[in-house]
């Protein structure tokens, strides 16, 4: 009897149901092309009107394109060194176009 209870109670919470995780994409800014400037291509440029130079996603299958409204977090990776002077050079962690 307690082998049938405990298969129940097992198969009830393994058949619950959670809701998808809050969005992790802190952020807004819009993609813009810099690719006229040496060694720039597309940034992301925040609100606050700081330029975040990206050049890992954690997001496979992504892609940026210029004058896009992004929503998005990421991770500054101060070890790394560009040839363009634009901003900071991040890793984003999440991505995800905004209307």
């Amino acid at each position: 009897m307690k082998t049938v209870s405990l298969c129940a109670v097992l198969f009830i919470f393994a058949a619950c149901k959670t809701s998808p995780p809050a969005s992790s994409c802190r952020y807004s800014g819009v993609v813009k092309d810099l690719s006229g400037i040496d060694g720039c291509g597309l940034v992301i440029e925040m609100k606050d009107g700081t330029t975040l130079l990206p050049v890992e996603f954690a997001v496979p299958g992504f892609t940026l394109k210029a004058g896009e409204a992004v929503k998005f977090d990421f991770m500054e990776l101060k070890d790394r060194v560009s040839t363009c002077m634009g901003g900071r050079i991040v890793r984003i962690e999440c991505i995800e176009e905004t209307k």
